[in-house]
């Protein structure tokens, strides 16, 4: 009785356990969804407004810099006496020939001008132009009467320019933590993910102590007992229960770094997520059955009758079998128990999702290096932090759990010696 009571109170920490583990599961699969929606590369590399921005302060830092010194001095002077002179050669040919289309009139008045205006006097002076121009540009307070005009103009155009991104889920999910900021809100989901993965981690651990220990004493049982294996069983129900509602592979490319010069001044884009994906088994066969194609129904009804229904049925069945003490007699209820198992993709499931991820990481892995090696003047680097998902691996733990309890319940249905 004391040997029954200890199991009863280790499965019930089993299932509280799995509880605790679905629950917490659940919000960070919620709070990673929204860690991927704010690092998207939507919102940074690919948005106009980012690149508005970016070029906006280097302009301006760029304006704010600017000094009349040294050699530019010599070059803003050249410039301004070839200027100078260009117009005052312009203004002598345009009133010339206005003047030649006016006849004699306009011969007299060709004739005063050169009497009383003596171009080459005025191009002696230029020198002395540029070199007032160049002052009043170098006057600290002209200079910044300049510089705030220059910026002005700026931030005019950067208001005017803006890109056609979609920014109602972005908006959303900034809303959901109370900020407008896209880093103030990737830092708290980060903190809080960070305590539901050391939760998730205690959880884990006890979860796998509880059910080593309850297939050590089903393995350890003698025949006719039949509480170690039935115990056994209903953690093996509880394992695929949270298998198949949680994630098993989390499919993730992102752009850890972009890095080019822009006009003398480092520009850097870090973080930006490519593409994600994070599906359970139920996920992929709620987004199957939502795309409305026979073909694909089929599939969807094939994946959660072998892989969800028949396990169900069939450790459920193992449990009233050892309840009731004997072999079902009728032909349903012993197919499912002895001979479902051939049928069951369970095992097949697991060997597909890992090979699967296989698949997914090598071609992630050859996109990103395809990307990296088109990157001529700027310094890209990728990263592919796809991984295999904790739904994984309790469905695997799930079908070794079915595999050693088929195994045992002949000698649980035994009698006592």
């Amino acid at each position: 009785m004391f040997r029954h009571f200890n199991l009863v109170l280790l499965l019930s920490g089993i299932l509280l356990l799995a509880f605790q583990i679905h629950r917490s599961a659940h919000q960070r699969s919620v709070l990673r969804a929204d860690e991927m929606e704010l690092s998207h590369i939507t919102y940074g590399l690919f948005d106009p407004s980012e690149w508005k921005d970016v070029i906006s302060g280097i302009m301006e830092k760029k304006v704010l810099e600017f000094e009349l010194t040294g050699a530019n001095r010599d070059q803003v002077r050249r410039r301004a006496m070839d200027l100078m002179n260009g117009l005052l050669t312009e203004v002598e040919h345009v009133m010339n020939e206005r003047n030649k289309a006016k006849g004699v009139g306009g011969a007299v008045k060709n004739a005063v001008m050169g009497l009383l205006v003596n171009i080459d006097d005025l191009r002696s002076g230029i020198p002395r132009y540029a070199d007032m121009i160049v002052e009043y540009a170098n006057d600290p307070k002209n200079r910044e009467e300049m510089k705030c005009f220059v910026v002005d103009k700026l931030n005019e155009v950067g208001c005017s320019t803006d890109g056609k991104v979609d920014r109602t889920l972005l908006k959303r999910t900034l809303a959901r933590y109370d900020t407008s900021d896209r880093s103030t809100a990737l830092a708290k989901i980060r903190a809080d993910m960070s305590d539901l993965d050391a939760h998730l981690r205690k959880c884990y651990l006890l979860l796998g102590i509880g059910c080593c220990t309850l297939l050590l004493l089903a393995v350890m049982a003698g025949a006719g007992e039949k509480g170690p294996l039935a115990a056994l069983i209903s953690a093996g129900l509880c394992l695929l229960v949270l298998g198949v509602h949680l994630p098993m592979i989390d499919i993730e490319a992102r752009i850890e770094r972009f890095e080019l010069t822009l006009l003398g001044e480092p520009v850097d884009f870090v973080d930006q997520v490519l593409f994600h994906q994070s599906k359970s088994i139920l996920q992929v066969v709620e987004v199957l059955l939502k795309e409305r194609k026979p073909e694909l129904m089929f599939v969807a009804a094939a994946v959660f009758a072998f892989s969800v229904v028949l396990p169900s049925l069939k450790m459920s069945l193992s449990v009233i079998t050892l309840w009731r003490g004997r072999e079902p007699k009728g032909r349903i209820a012993s197919w499912l128990l002895h001979r479902a198992g051939k049928w069951s993709m369970a095992d097949v499931m697991v060997v597909a999702i890992f090979m699967a991820f296989i698949g997914f990481n090598g071609v992630v892995d050859s996109q990103l290096t395809t990307l990296e090696g088109y990157a001529t003047s700027v310094h890209v680097l990728t990263t592919n932090n796809s991984a295999l998902q904790v739904g994984f691996y309790l469905f695997t733990a799930y079908c070794s759990i079915g595999l050693i309890s088929s195994a045992l319940l002949p000698r649980a249905l035994a009698p006592s010696s």
